[in-house]
Parts: structure tokens; sequence; C-alpha cells
């Protein structure tokens, strides 16, 4: 009878804002949905014959996620329909159906940061205290035997070493993957090619600097500006905090000729003065000639530096031009920059065949590695979970389809499958792997929620939620498939492992990225031609492919465990 009540309860006006901004999230979700199907095959036909694709790049690369947004678009809409018929059920499948939205986005690029905001705000209007009038009391009823089941979980979870130690380890991992900028010495393609697979514990020969640009312009014709140019540069304290050598001022000219000209003969002079600007204008030819600690000469490009002292002090930089003939038509591009702080790096894990240095594009790698397969592992899941659950609650000439088009997919190992999809897609790149392991993973979802469903659907509370009025989608999403998380959880999470496997086995075959991504298939597909003579290239690329793939089995056999019935009641 509370049920009811509430259902007739008179809608108010947040709420009202809430069920019209619910469907136009539902449309927009649709529309990006499509865009995003339809730019996939345009771009797919594009690149099959040969035409450069006019398809915007942020509508690429993720068809899946764009089938799975037209699936909760169109819950969204029924939901927003359904709050405004007063039905208390809409409120709840709207809050699952919001963060459901918010995963799916986080894997989609810059459209995704839209639907995020506009999906945070619907939750914030749920929790509105005229809005969650209408739904949290049901909503904490039900929630509570789940809750009280949730934190049973958690505390097995504490008793359980391998679960702790997968959790540890995946934080870490997931932890160096954010932190890869600041704990790193390299970016993911930064190369030193003197310290060309050198071992483990090796000091650079070249050091690296933090760098101050002072002047800079490009493109400039000198007949139009002096042929003389010069400025100050600052030196202070926050310069010379790393003395492994003192800082430095690097001069780079290139001069060119845009007109008619090919016998271009300017010579460049760079020069710098200890002294600041202010007396630089001010001091005589002499008094100039003393102060001058370095100078620079070279026809048409020049790239030196000068270096100063180790004390704070201001100087003056020079760059002049000498020609031998008109400059009328001279281009010029000038950058100074004031370099300091030099250090020499250590390559803690050795550097690879081209002076790459194996812990940092092992750091770098991981961000790769895990986006893929976390993404893999959502969008497989998502997209297997509705048309499992949808299959298995509505049976008939569905379900008998939806089990032919799984079985033709595990007629084929899944490797092999993905190879082939790889090789059809024309291009061997991350987001064509994405694509195929994708393609390959959902029907297992599809399968183990369909059998969830079947068991479920015959149970009294869903005769209980169709008995008050609630419709199909409802019953689906908001009762039966929460039902279903558990095994879920157990599957996406050991198959997050399997999934890093499979994608690193690809590019370590040849269907990866190209040659200087930072992954660990292709590092270790690379390192394989030095095994004997820098093993490092291999070993520790293959360790961090072990480590986390055996983080994520614990992870989910411990689970496993802790959420078998049998194991529970012990």
């Amino acid at each position: 009878m509370e049920s009811t009540s509430n259902q007739q309860m008179p809608i108010s006006g947040p709420a009202k804002t809430l069920s019209y901004l619910e469907i136009v999230l539902g449309i927009v979700s649709i529309v990006i949905g499509l865009s995003a199907i339809v730019g996939a095959f345009v771009g797919f036909i594009m690149a099959a014959t040969g035409l450069e694709s006019a398809v915007p790049a942020f509508l690429l690369g993720w068809p899946f996620q764009a089938l799975v947004l037209i699936g909760i678009g169109y819950a969204s809409v029924n939901n927003g329909r359904a709050m405004l018929g007063y039905d208390t059920y809409a409120f709840s499948s709207s809050f699952y159906m919001d963060i459901f939205l918010i995963i799916v986005a986080l894997t989609i690029g810059p459209l995704g940061f839209l639907l995020i905001g506009v999906s945070l705000l619907c939750i914030i209007l749920l929790f509105v205290p005229a809005v969650k009038a209408h739904w949290y009391e049901e909503f904490r009823e039900d929630m509570g035997p789940r809750t009280k089941e949730f934190r049973y979980s958690l505390h097995l979870v504490r008793k359980s070493p391998l679960v702790v130690a997968g959790i540890i380890i995946v934080v870490v991992i997931v932890s160096i993957a954010l932190l890869a900028p600041y704990i790193t010495s390299y970016g993911p393609e930064e190369r030193t090619w003197t310290d060309s697979s050198v071992p483990p514990g090796t000091v650079s020969k070249v050091p690296k600097f933090s760098t101050l640009t002072i002047y800079s312009h490009n493109r400039t014709d000198v007949e139009l500006y002096p042929t003389i140019y010069a400025g100050e540069v600052d030196v202070g304290p926050q310069h010379l905090q790393v003395l492994e050598e003192n800082p430095s001022v690097y001069f780079s000219v290139i001069i060119q000729d845009a007109g008619a000209e090919s016998d271009l003969d300017v010579l460049c002079v760079a020069e710098l003065y200890a002294m600041d600007y202010a007396t630089f204008n001010a001091s005589t030819p002499s008094e100039r000639q003393a102060a001058l600690i370095g100078t620079h000469s070279r026809n048409n490009t020049m790239r030196t530096d000068i270096t100063v002292g180790d004390q704070p002090a201001k100087y003056t930089w020079v760059v002049w031009f000498n020609a031998t003939q008109k400059t009328s038509t001279w281009s010029v591009d000038i950058t100074i920059q004031l370099r300091y702080n030099y250090w020499y790096p250590v390559h803690y894990w050795g550097t690879d065949d081209v002076g790459g240095d194996i812990y940092s594009r092992i750091v770098w790698a991981a961000k790769t590695d895990l986006r893929i397969s976390v993404t893999i592992v959502i969008v497989a899941v998502s997209m297997g979970a509705v048309i499992g659950a949808a299959s298995g609650y509505y049976g008939g000439k569905l379900d008998e389809l939806v089990m032919r088009i799984t079985d033709v997919f595990f007629a084929f190992p899944g490797l092999i499958l993905a190879m082939a999809i790889v090789m059809a897609l024309g291009e061997r790149s991350l987001d064509n792997i994405s694509l195929a392991l994708m393609v390959t993973w959902w029907p297992v979802y599809a399968r183990l929620v369909r059998g969830q469903v079947l068991a479920e659907r015959e149970k009294l509370y869903v005769e209980a939620a169709r008995s008050v009025g609630a419709s199909d989608s409802r019953i689906l999403f908001t009762h039966i498939i929460p039902n279903t998380f558990q095994p879920l959880i157990v599957q996406a999470t050991m198959d997050t492992g399997g999934v890093l496997l499979t994608a690193a086995g690809l590019s370590y075959i040849g269907f990866g990225p190209p040659a200087g991504v930072a992954e660990w298939g292709l590092m270790i597909s690379i390192g394989q031609q030095y095994l004997t003579i820098a093993p490092w290239m291999s070993l520790f690329p293959g360790l961090a492919i072990l480590v986390t793939a055996l983080a994520f089995n614990l992870v989910g056999d411990g689970i496993r465990d802790i959420l078998d019935p049998k194991l529970r009641r012990r």
C-alpha cells in the first residue's frame, strides 16, 4: 500500500526538471551513439577504399561504447517519461543508469565529459530533498539487505590474503600508471641514442635539464625588423638548485630565403655578456668586450649554448646577422632559452636498442595497457550484460538468435578471431586491437547474464514488481541485472588479466602499434632480437605483464571464493 501511495504522490518542480533532463540526456546519448556508429562505418569504408577519412577523430574508435550509449539513452528516455507518470521505480533506475553512463563515458574521449557532466547533475538532483522524497525510502529498504551483504563481503576480503595482495598490487600498478609523468625521467617515445643497449644501473651520458624560454619569434622578415636582437637573462636561485653542470643560455637561429634567391649566405652571431641589459646599453664597446662570456657564429643555421656562472646574476644575450646580399626575402626563427638544473638520469632497468629507457617506457606502457584492458572489459560487460539480460528475460526468437550469434563467436579461438578482425580493419594499431577484443569478449558476458536472468525472472520479487505496474525495462535494470553483479564482477576481474595477456600477445606477434610506441607486448617483441646481449629488454616488460595479470587473477579468484554461498556458510 505504501508503494502505491508513493506512486500517486504529485511530482514536485525539481522532479519535473530531473525528468526532462533525463529525457534530454537520453536523446543526446542516442544521437552521440548513432553518430559514432555511422562515423565508424564511414571511416571503415573510406579506409578500405584508400580514401582519406573526413570523419572527426573524436567519433572514431568506440563503436561498441556507442551501442551501449544507445541502450542507456533509450532507458533514460523511458525513465524520464516514467518519472512524469509518478513511477517511483524510475528514480532508482535513473540513479543506476546515470552511474552506468558515467563509467561508459569515461572510455569515449572528449564527448564523454559532456555526458559525465549532465549525468552528475542528474545524480545531484536525485538527492535534492524535494526529489528524494519520491524514491529514496523505497530505495533504502531495497538496498538494506544488499548493503549488509556487501559489508560482510568486505569483511571476508580482509580475511583473504590473496585478495588483499592482489588488490595492493593492482592499486600500486594503477598509481604508477597515473603518476607516469612525475616518476619517470623520460617520455614514452624519448630516446638517448648514445645510451643504446646499456645495462641496468648505468648513468646516462646525456644530461636532462629544465628550460625557460627567454625570447622566441618565427618567420619574421629581417628587412622590416632590426638585424640585431638583444635581451636579458635573469639567473636566480631557483635555477641553481642542481649544479651537476652550470646553467647555460641556448641559442637557436634558423635563416631561410622565401624568395627566388637560392645562394643564401648569412653569418649568424650569438653573444652573451655578464651584465644586465640596462648596463649593456649604457656601456662602451671596450666595456662590453671585457664582459663578454662567450660567442659563437655560423652561416644560416646556428644551434649552440653558452655556459654561465654558478651564482645568481643577470646576463645580456645578443644575436646579429651579417649578410652578403639583399635581405628583402629573409625569414628568421629565433629561440633563446635558459637551460638549468642539469642532472644525469640513471637507467635503472637499462635501455633498448635505440636508447629508450626501459623503466620509463614500462611505466608509460602501464597506462596504455591498463587503459586498453579496462576499456575492453567495461564495454564487453556493458554490451554483453544488456544483450544477455534481454535474451534471457524475453526468451523466444530473440533468445534463440542471440545464442546462435554467440555460438558463432565461440566457434573460433578468441586470439585467432581477434587477429582476423585486426587484419580486416586494415591497420595495425591499439585502437583496432581494442575493437577486435571487444567483439570477441562480449559473448562471454551475454551467456553469463542470460543464465542468471533465466533463474531470476521466475522469482517472487519479479512477480511483485509486475503486480505494481513496473515495466519490463524497469524490472530488468532495477531488479534483475543488479542481482547478476556478483558473477559479473568475478568474471570481469579475472578477464582483465586475460585481456591484458591477449592484447600483449597481439602486439607481440605484430598486430599491435607501430615500433616506438610504449606497449609491453611490443617491447618484448623487439627485445627478443637482443635476448643474448640485452636480456633486460624483454625481461622487465615480461615481468610487468606477469605481475599485473597475476594480480587481477588473484583478486578475481579471491572474490569468487568469497561470493561462493557454500564457502560463505563455513
